[in-house]
C-alpha cells in the first residue's frame, strides 16, 4: 500500500528569522562600540609609547654621560643625539652643534634619541621658562603640517617634552581629547 503523504516543506518560519535578526541587532548594538573606539586607542597607545621611548632615552642619555665622564653642563653627543645636563635637548641641533634650532627642517633630537618619526607628529618646539619644550600630538589627531604649541594642546591628546637646565626634565602626556 502507498500512503499518499504531504511533501514536506524545509526552512525556516518567520518567528525563528525574527528572532535571528533580533539577536544580530543586539549583537551590532553591544560590539560597534568597542570597534568605534579603536581610533582613540591607537592615539593613547602612540603617546603612551612615545612617553615611554622618550623616558628610556632619557636614561639611557644620563647614564651614557655619566659614564664618559663629561661634566653636568657639558654638551655631548652619543649616537648622533646632542643634548646637556644629562639630557637630550628638545630642540634640534644647530649646524655647528653648539646651540638650537626651533624650526621644523631637523628633528628634534629627543624623538631622534627615542627613535620617533617626526613625519607620524604634529609637533612645536618652543621656549617656556627659559628652556626649550616640545609638544606632539598624533598626525591622525591634528593634521597641520607646523601647528602652534596652543593648536598641539588643544587637541588634549599629545605629550610634551620640557628639557631643564637642572634636575630632570618633564614629560607629560594628556589623553582626555584623544
Amino acid at each position: 500500500m502507498n500512503k499518499l503523504t504531504a511533501p514536506r516543506q524545509t526552512g525556516f518560519t518567520l518567528i525563528e528569522l525574527v528572532v535571528v535578526i533580533i539577536i544580530l541587532g543586539i549583537l551590532a548594538v553591544v560590539a560597534a562600540p568597542k570597534f568605534i573606539n579603536l581610533k582613540t586607542d591607537a592615539h593613547i597607545a602612540a603617546i603612551n609609547g612615545a612617553v615611554g621611548s622618550i623616558k628610556t632615552a632619557v636614561t639611557l642619555f644620563k647614564t651614557k654621560t655619566l659614564t664618559s665622564g663629561s661634566a653636568m653642563t657639558d654638551t655631548v653627543e652619543f649616537s648622533g643625539v646632542k643634548g646637556s645636563n644629562y639630557q637630550p635637548w628638545a630642540a634640534a641641533a644647530n649646524a655647528s652643534g653648539s646651540g638650537f634650532n626651533a624650526g621644523y627642517t631637523t628633528s628634534s633630537e629627543i624623538f631622534e634619541a627615542a627613535g620617533l618619526d617626526m613625519d607620524e607628529w604634529s609637533y612645536r618646539i618652543y621656549v617656556s621658562s627659559g628652556s626649550y619644550a616640545v609638544v606632539a600630538a598624533p598626525k591622525s589627531a591634528l593634521d597641520v603640517a607646523e601647528p602652534t604649541s596652543t593648536e598641539v594642546i588643544a587637541t588634549s591628546c599629545y605629550f610634551q617634552y620640557h628639557w631643564k637646565s637642572a634636575g630632570e626634565p618633564v614629560i607629560t602626556s594628556v589623553t582626555s581629547g584623544c
